[in-house]
């Protein structure tokens, strides 16, 4: 019974923890980002497309994730979110299509980001270039974003991932974009 009751202690310790904003940066460590990858392939289907995934860390929230997505052939997609481990929908979103494109245009899936376990590496990568880049210390990251453009203009509109470094105590963040292989583009701030 000792056994019991000690186990089922520490599982809602765990989830009380994650719950009121003690979890971490679940994108700076692999099995968080594949946990975070099968979350999305059940809530939204495994072959989904998105518009934009976006991974966000705030102090006393923890990691929460925004993402729009659905059917790929499909202007009807769904805007949901994950915050303090609960997944809510926010929002039916319609995708306004003009011309001989289609829905998938504007949409990337899961599999083209399967590169997505490089996300801890990328996110290291980044807070190390601002680092050496503009001399500061004390970086962290607050958000990853993958997203895609509303507008197909030219050959580099294309699915890009953002990952937003800043100093732990404030002040200007560096938004540096990478391709969706993980190759790096340029630093905006």
């Amino acid at each position: 019974m000792k056994k019991l009751l000690c186990m089922a202690l520490v599982a809602f310790t765990l989830a009380s923890c994650q719950y009121f904003g003690a979890g971490g940066r679940e994108f700076e460590d692999s099995k968080d980002v594949a946990s975070i990858a099968s979350e999305l392939k059940s809530k939204f289907g495994d072959n989904a497309g998105y518009t934009s995934i976006l991974l966000s860390y705030a102090d006393g929230v923890g990691t929460s994730v925004i993402a729009s997505g659905g059917d790929v052939n499909s202007n009807k997609l769904m805007e949901r979110m994950k915050l303090k481990g609960i997944w809510e929908d926010k929002s039916e979103i319609t995708l306004e299509i003009e011309g001989e494109a289609k829905p998938k245009d504007f949409m990337f899936t899961l599999q083209q980001v399967q590169d997505m376990q490089k996300v801890p590496e990328l996110v290291k990568a980044s807070i190390a270039k601002v680092e050496k880049e503009k001399q500061m210390k004390d970086l962290v990251v607050s958000s990853v974003h993958y997203s895609m453009p509303s507008r197909i203009k030219g050959p580099d509109d294309a699915l890009r991932l953002t990952i937003t470094v800043e100093p732990k105590n404030g002040g200007t963040d560096f938004q540096l974009i990478y391709d969706e292989k993980g190759n790096f583009k340029t630093m905006v701030y």
